[in-house]
């Protein structure tokens, strides 16, 4: 046992850690995590798309949100489908980089997706390139949400196509590779609230991101 302990040093030591961890592993349950695990993409409980950000920032997003909310959305995937719900606003607009994924993805009743190819990495692209310019085309937007291809250029425009009260969702704060688009976003003025947790079938605690010049409004629904 000693050996177990020193190899893993999360194992419960107590039958009240036992228990404690077995009522954590149920709440995740209930969110669906074990579900997204054993799928391979994130679902909820009844298996239904949910988005890969941390499960505290999509409970905010879920009050935040409401039915006259335009979203756009720099890579498209479950979290198309979770804005597409009825109801839980008014438009989602989203562009996706991958022809194999695209394709793959169903087109939302309230909204598009648009296939625009991108070179670079998940964290760089050229300022000028179409998939970061995309967003031009309906703007201004109450919500972006980064989460595709170019984080970094993405998030130094996404503040220039804002409504007044517009929010900035970013994924994967936790990681270094972002400082650039964090630094972009609180240089625009937009201040932030971290939201830590897990996500859908992983097993360690990241940090979604929001952002927005003024959070009341958001605060008032949330």
């Amino acid at each position: 046992m000693t050996r177990v302990r020193a190899l893993m040093p999360g194992v419960p030591r107590s039958r009240k850690e036992v228990l404690a961890s077995l009522h954590v592993l149920s709440s995740l349950r209930a969110e669906g995590w074990h579900r997204s695990l054993s799928g391979g993409g994130p679902v909820d409980a009844d298996g239904a798309p949910r988005p890969w950000l941390t499960y505290p920032a999509v409970a905010w997003l879920e009050r935040a949100l409401t039915p006259a909310t335009r979203v756009f959305e720099y890579g498209a995937g479950s979290s198309t489908s979770w804005f597409a719900r009825p109801g839980r606003v008014r438009e989602i607009v989203s562009v996706e980089h991958d022809p194999g994924w695209f394709a793959r993805l169903p087109q939302p009743p309230n909204g598009r997706i648009v296939h625009v190819p991108c070179t670079g990495t998940w964290w760089e692209t050229d300022d000028d390139a179409p998939y970061v310019r995309a967003i031009a085309d309906g703007a201004p937007w109450d919500v972006v949400v980064i989460d595709g291809m170019g984080r970094n250029t993405c998030a130094r425009v996404a503040a220039d196509h804002l409504t007044a009260t517009g929010l900035v969702v970013l994924d994967d704060t936790d990681n270094a590779a972002s400082l650039p688009a964090q630094t972009a976003l609180a240089d625009r003025g937009l201040g932030r609230l971290d939201f830590w947790g897990f996500k859908p079938g992983m097993s360690t605690r990241l940090c979604t991101s929001v952002f927005s010049r003024d959070f009341n409004a958001w605060l008032a629904t949330a």
